[in-house]
């Protein structure tokens, strides 16, 4: 088990994933152009075989080139609590992250990872998104950095006040799953827009993949559309099928997104580090310290609160965790939100009581409404210009049926001062409850506006170095009140 104490590269199983990555790369770039050549050529099946077969090898002879740079430009190891990496080929790099920096360690394991036995490790810091590197580790490399890791985040004891050969004390890992039945109800429980948002991504990457097509080949199916226009026309019983299978659609494709990242999720834990690992066909795992999470995001909407469910986040800085990839790692399932707070802030957190409390008042309704009343405004006008008075009707019942979400934003809208942490509620139809300790805030501000001397009402905002909060439309002398209350552990 090696000790990374000399610079060295990554094993030749590393050079096969790069490889096998940037022939994928290629590969999709021009497969639809081979497609059309197969089907468009005159020429024979020897000569179609052998212009294939060129073409292949040269995928095959490119992704070699890349992958051998992207190889061999790495050498690592760690030195003095550092991990240290030399990149580039030509103007060589030195890129050095201390271990207690470490704000995130996730490692990913696809198909070709597992065969071959390998996890692709990120070390998240609070440097920009350009400065990560992957290494792409054995199963044994791996264990041996963790344990290079965890031997760095140990602290040190007092050598005056250590009892002569006594072991450090042990404090046992725990693990904890989280049932599939209870992921895919809970997703079932969330926006379905969203499902919307990834069926139009997968329509995003077909249309693109059409855009590679020659332009006759587009101007052909144009044609054909255009010939039999006719016989796609629908009634209005067809359109809401249309619809309904839409929606269907998109709600599939929202759950197999779910399924495919969370499953199988598996938390293991001390009174120091969370480790999650979950992903159906490529594992991904996370492991990150308690004291660098910022805050907990607990969201419960109507159907997660009649089924006890809840969906959590764990918050930390801005540049590091899973947001450089996709999002951060959400909870989905049984609602689990006292554990995870017990964990962060102490088993007493409960009983704490409240310092002080400031609720929104009417304007949030306002202002969470604005965008609509905009919108609205914009399609009447459209409508009224059209002649289409009729359909006037739409826009006006379109902002009848958002007042409750205004009201509801108003109802949610509130901040809590307790002994050892602040709660800053919000949402719209769903509540949404972000914990903090106060030494994550940052940032205190109190903004007022030109209508403050009227209403009496301003805004108060919280910065983490994840995250800013915003509670609007607050009584200003509360406001005030908690402002004072934040400023005093800030200037400790």
């Amino acid at each position: 088990m090696t000790d990374f104490s000399v610079p060295q590269r990554m094993s030749f199983g590393a050079f096969v994933i790069y490889f096998l990555k940037y022939f994928r790369i290629i590969f999709n770039a021009t497969v639809i152009y081979l497609i059309f050549v197969i089907i468009k050529s005159d020429e024979g099946l020897a000569h179609i075989l052998l212009n294939t077969a060129m073409l292949i090898g040269f995928i095959v002879a490119l992704a070699l080139i890349l992958a051998s740079m992207a190889f061999f430009q790495i050498k690592f190891h760690v030195e003095d609590g550092n991990i240290i990496y030399r990149h580039r080929l030509i103007s060589r790099a030195t890129t050095t992250i201390p271990l207690d920096r470490v704000h995130t360690l996730r490692t990913r394991q696809g198909l070709f990872y597992s065969l071959l036995n390998l996890r692709g490790v990120l070390f998240d810091t609070l440097a920009a998104k350009g400065e990560e590197i992957e290494l792409i580790l054995s199963e044994s490399e791996w264990r041996s950095l963790l344990s290079r890791i965890e031997l760095q985040e140990k602290p040190q004891p007092d050598a005056a006040s250590a009892a002569p050969g006594m072991p450090p004390p042990y404090v046992p890992s725990l693990s904890k799953k989280f049932s599939t039945g209870e992921l895919v109800m809970d997703a079932l429980c969330q926006n379905h827009l969203k499902g919307m948002a990834v069926m139009g991504g997968f329509a995003a990457v077909v249309l693109n993949r059409l855009s590679d097509l020659p332009d006759n080949a587009v101007e052909i199916m144009a044609d054909y559309l255009e010939t039999h226009y006719g016989s796609f026309a629908v009634s209005v019983g067809g359109l809401a099928v249309i619809l309904a299978a839409t929606y269907i659609f998109s709600l599939l494709f929202w759950l197999g997104k779910v399924i495919l990242r969370y499953f199988d999720l598996t938390l293991t834990y001390d009174n120091k580090t969370l480790t999650f690992s979950h992903g159906l066909f490529s594992r991904m795992t996370s492991r990150f310290n308690r004291h660098k999470i910022c805050s907990v995001w607990v969201k419960r909407n109507y159907l997660e609160k009649r089924y006890g469910l809840s969906t959590i986040a764990l918050r930390q800085a801005r540049n590091s965790s899973a947001e450089k990839e996709d999002d951060n790692l959400k909870i989905y399932g049984r609602d689990c939100s006292r554990f995870f707070l017990e964990w962060w802030l102490g088993q007493e957190y409960g009983q704490e009581s409240d310092i002080a409390c400031a609720e929104s008042g009417k304007g949030v309704i306002a202002r969470s409404l604005l965008p609509d009343v905009i919108v609205s405004c914009a399609a009447a006008v459209v409508m009224w210009h059209f002649g289409l008075y009729l359909w006037l009707i739409l826009p006006a019942l379109y902002l009848l049926a958002v007042i409750p979400k205004g009201i509801l934003t108003m109802r949610h809208s509130r901040i809590i001062l307790r002994e050892s942490y602040i709660v800053i509620n919000m949402g719209r139809f769903a509540e949404i409850s972000n914990y903090l300790k106060y030494d994550n805030v940052e940032v205190v501000r109190i903004t007022r506006t030109p209508f403050t001397r009227f209403t009496g009402r301003v805004t108060l905002s919280l910065s983490t170095t994840g995250t800013t909060f915003a509670v609007r439309s607050l009584r200003e002398d509360r406001a005030m009140r908690i402002y004072e209350l934040l400023l005093a552990p800030l200037e400790h």
